[in-house]
């Protein structure tokens, strides 16, 4: 008896678990332009920061999601701690979602009348190859599986009364004083460790509670437990990463502890705010049991959303101060020395649309490389007899580091292809390879000018004002063009185009205007053979790298 009780709900857990991760990655599908657009917005107001954190957390319906994807952010310079531990805490508002979720619907209903119906919806698209309705099907496909984990979990819960060692443990968890509940809430916080899932958890407790088997303040008790130990997905997704990721999974450790500790002091008052909010007799006396599952439901879902939003409101003055609490705890080092990749991140590597804004967020890092490299470039232009040594050193250093990052990036999205992605997604990631290798080629472009530079140097031959001139002109319409791919990958923008045909456009009347001028000049015995023959091999790498960067943008455009 004992065994087929453990099976069931072990096997119920499997399938709630699995539901709710393809729901996750569905909505994450769906939503990806969306919290891209989210992510790119985001600004440095806390209140702010609280309000993403609830609204990505209710689109992906993971608290634990959204929290290492602020690890990988906050690693690579995309967020401050500041700003992380803002979104932190809405993102524990938006977990309580789910627990809504399961209690107006999970039992209300006969929810395996609801699970089949949705799975078989939820697989249509996919059975009949309805590609555009895919994602969405895999969310209710998700939603499906996870209400059919729940209805065995409720069935042997609901057995647990049958077998007498298992009941007399679950029933050794009470709230009726302050080391009852501290018992509660380390029970709380092992099993959601283990479990790594506080949705799942609290869809256990609630449902114990709603079949007598454990009261509400206890359940109240170990929803706080739960809360605490949810942030372990964090803190495991944190380690050997940088000591900023570190910090933030820490940040997230001391909102969540410190709430629980005067939720528990405040216990007594607190259960009284709910059920002021949530009014009517839960439990029949004489019996034990619930009088209504969902009023039950409802009250434990409303005790987890307002610890959660009381617990916001009480620290959100105090977001400096929990990151600097945090900072202390795992100390910066200030002489560590910046990795060449700062946004590829493993950890979000399942998630398609956070893991292509990764991708974008290193092109960005790779153009702005490149970018430099023309910038020493144009200074051997204006001054080429000036520390050329060094200049080519810097240059030669870079192009090694812009084909490092084009190696990387495009391993990073063949893994991307390995998982499940929609053909909007395939597409992207296809064309962001494309979009690597021209930026790399960008790279090579630069390289070639130092070199050209470098020979005129050594073969000391002279260089006329009239053609430096113009090639500073066209220099810096390229760098100019160059400025405009790494803005629209930090901040996409659907004008891209107009700009670039623009840009693209005047490299190329520049190439013919300057090539007829050399010919002039050279007619006119103003320059040397050799010299006109570096000239025009500048030009043309000029134009090639404004025909390269014309193809980026064509992806950018593409894209957004």
């Amino acid at each position: 008896m004992v065994a087929n009780i453990l099976i069931t709900l072990l096997g119920g857990l499997a399938l709630f678990l699995f539901g709710m991760k393809t729901m996750s990655d569905g909505l994450q599908k769906v939503a990806g332009p969306t919290m891209r657009t989210i992510l790119s917005t985001m600004t440095g107001n806390r209140c702010t920061g609280v309000c993403t954190g609830i609204l990505i957390t209710g689109m992906v319906q993971s608290s634990s999601a959204t929290t290492v994807m602020l690890i990988s952010f906050v690693s690579a310079e995309l967020l401050t701690l500041t700003q992380a531990v803002g979104v932190i805490m809405g993102a524990n508002i938006g977990t309580t979602l789910t627990g809504w979720i399961v209690a107006l619907f999970g039992f209300k209903f006969k929810i395996i009348m609801l699970s089949f119906p949705a799975i078989f919806m939820g697989f249509l698209p996919r059975l009949l190859g309805m590609q555009k309705l895919v994602d969405w099907g895999e969310v209710l496909l998700g939603f499906g599986v996870l209400f059919l984990g729940l209805n065995f979990m409720q069935d042997s819960v609901s057995n647990l009364k049958d077998s007498a060692a298992i009941l007399a443990f679950v029933q050794s968890v009470d709230a009726s004083t302050v080391t009852h509940r501290l018992w509660a809430v380390a029970i709380g916080a092992l099993i959601t460790m283990i479990i790594q899932s506080s949705s799942a958890t609290m869809t256990i407790t609630m449902t114990l509670a709603a079949q007598g088997i454990i009261d509400v303040p206890s359940a109240c008790a170990l929803i706080l437990g739960e809360n605490i130990g949810t942030t372990i997905t964090a803190n495991l997704a944190a380690l050997g990463a940088s000591r900023e990721a570190k910090q933030t999974a820490i940040s997230h450790s001391i909102f969540n502890l410190f709430g629980v500790i005067w939720a528990i002091l405040l216990f007594n008052y607190y259960l009284q705010l709910i059920e002021y909010i949530v009014p009517g007799t839960l439990m029949d006396s004489t019996n034990g049991k619930a009088i209504s599952m969902v009023a039950l439901a409802a009250h434990i879902a409303m005790f987890h959303t307002m610890f959660n939003v009381i617990n916001t409101l009480l620290f959100l003055p105090f977001v400096k101060q929990i990151a600097w609490t945090a900072s202390k705890i795992v100390p910066s080092d200030t002489l560590k020395q910046r990795p060449i990749l700062q946004y590829l991140d493993p950890h979000v590597i399942t998630s398609p649309p956070m893991a292509l804004h990764a991708v974008r967020m290193e092109m960005y890092n790779m153009i702005k490389e490149v970018k430099s490299m023309l910038d020493m470039v144009i200074q051997l232009i204006e001054a080429p007899a000036t520390k050329m040594g060094l200049v080519a050193e810097a240059i030669s250093q870079s192009e090694n580091k812009v084909d490092y990052l084009e190696k990387e990036i495009i391993q990073y999205l063949v893994i991307i292809t390995q998982g499940e992605t929609s053909r909007s997604e395939a597409r992207e990631i296809t064309s962001m390879i494309g979009a690597v290798h021209y930026i790399e080629r960008i790279g090579d472009r630069c390289e070639s000018l130092q070199r050209i530079m470098a020979r005129r140097y050594d073969q000391k031959i002279d260089q006329s004002s009239e053609a430096t001139k113009q090639l500073l002109e066209i220099s810096h319409t390229t760098r100019q063009f160059l400025r405009l791919i790494a803005d629209n990958l930090k901040q996409p923008s659907p004008e891209i185009m107009v700009s670039a045909q623009g840009l693209e456009g005047a490299i190329d009347e520049m190439r013919r205007r300057m090539r007829d001028s050399h010919i002039s000049r050279l007619n006119d015995g103003c320059c040397s053979v050799a010299s006109g023959l570096m000239f025009i091999d500048m030009l043309t790498a000029f134009e090639k790298i404004g025909d390269h960067a014309y193809s980026v943008a064509e992806v950018l455009g593409n894209t957004h």
